[in-house]
């Protein structure tokens, strides 16, 4: 290869001239190729599988071919089962449960889903079917916000985020044995919003404090809300959960918890994110804010802005990779899910259109690999010509022919 060069470059001039525009051709086109696959591949807007006219507000995907949506539609909210592309409504204005007073929901172990409303009676709902889940045992009186099961299989024990009679959110326990714990100590101003199991008889829970409106300098209309987090000990009886570590953040809201190994926490939240290590107590503060966080596996989450935004986090064993989006964020996020390929992230565009942005996780290899592979390509090819060419006119130099 490199004689067949040093011949056509000892040719005529234009020869030397096709080469060297040949060289610049390449450099070029390799440049283009090289940029093209910074950035995420995979990624499409699409009108979502319900209907254009319909609003995906919460979502839980139980695998690539079922899934759940709480939506609304024509005025009405409902609740309805998406099953090898055959969608059935569960809960809607002719069924006993009102799909307005759903607050959360949970996807359990066995892949059934749990509905908290505003009631401490919870919905079980497994292959399409709805069924009462009673959680008060006691002369208590409550609803429950959220609800999270332990991820110790054997004790079935779950933890509740609950708005009690006083006015006040709390957090109970609750078992399979029916066993409803007594409320945490009241925490003055603090609201809790979500609770994620961490290990046997430990949970971990973020929430808001609202200050008094005579509180520093804030503004009674406006004052200053601080998001928290905190550990959580229960041990499975009567006894109120004990909360442990709490911890006051920057500002904004926490949106999502996420466990990322055996001890270590993501805390992802509108104006900042925090690696927690619940073993040791330490934490480390990334320099993003997001709106949803998707959990890929044990290794990668996933962390996307709002809308207009051009870049997403990876985070892939505790370290952070900033990826380019193909064009900005185009909608306005309600909810987001995972099947355990894809990610979909549902919301309203600029035009006010329902729509859902999904991401193939699994074109990220072939994007690393492919931009290796180019990368290496354009270096060696780059030097063998660079080479070559030199080469030809130190020849031309010891020749006396230049």
């Amino acid at each position: 290869m490199a004689r067949g060069w040093k011949q056509m470059l000892r040719q005529e001039s234009e020869h030397q001239w096709l080469a060297i525009s040949v060289f610049f051709f390449f450099v070029i086109i390799g440049a283009m190729l090289i940029k093209g696959t910074s950035y995420l591949s995979g990624v499409d807007i699409l009108e979502n599988e319900i209907g254009k006219d319909t609003r995906i507000l919460a979502s839980e995907y139980i695998d690539e071919s079922e899934s759940y949506y709480l939506i609304f539609q024509d005025g009405e909210y409902s609740f309805v089962w998406n099953n090898d592309g055959n969608t059935s409504s569960i809960i809607n204005s002719e069924t006993i449960h009102d799909a307005r007073k759903i607050n959360s929901i949970t996807k359990l172990s066995n892949d059934s889903i749990l509905l908290t409303q505003d009631s401490s009676k919870l919905i079980i709902i497994n292959n399409g079917e709805a069924y009462d889940f009673e959680t008060n045992y006691g002369d208590h009186s409550y609803s429950v916000n959220k609800i999270a099961e332990s991820i110790d299989k054997g004790l079935q024990h779950f933890l509740m985020i609950t708005d009690e009679n006083s006015g006040n959110t709390s957090i109970r326990g609750f078992n399979i044995n029916n066993i409803t714990s007594s409320p945490t100590l009241q925490y003055e101003n603090i609201e809790w919003k979500d609770i994620i199991s961490i290990g046997e008889q430990a949970w971990f829970a973020s929430g808001v404090y609202l200050p008094p409106t005579s509180f520093g300098d804030d503004s009674p209309a406006t004052p200053t809300i601080k998001p928290i987090y905190a550990k959580i000990i229960w041990s499975g009886g009567f006894t109120a959960p004990m909360i442990s570590n709490l911890t006051f953040g920057g500002m904004g809201e926490y949106h999502s918890l996420i466990n990322l190994n055996n001890d270590e926490i993501l805390i992802a939240g509108t104006h900042e994110t925090i690696l927690v290590n619940h073993a040791n107590g330490k934490s480390e503060n990334i320099d993003y804010s997001s709106v949803a966080a998707i959990k890929q596996s044990c290794e990668i989450t996933w962390l996307f802005n709002g809308q207009d935004s051009k870049s997403v986090l990876r985070i892939k064993n505790s370290e952070t990779d900033m990826m380019k989006l193909p064009y900005a964020l185009p909608l306005d996020i309600d909810s987001s899910g995972f099947d355990g390929d894809v990610i979909y992230l549902h919301g309203i565009n600029h035009n006010g259109e329902s729509r859902i942005m999904t991401f193939d996780t699994s074109s990220v290899g072939s994007i690393e690999s492919g931009r290796g592979f180019l990368n290496l390509s354009f270096i060696v090819i780059s030097l063998i010509i660079l080479t070559v060419m030199g080469i030809n006119v130190y020849d031309r130099f010891r020749y006396g022919k230049l």
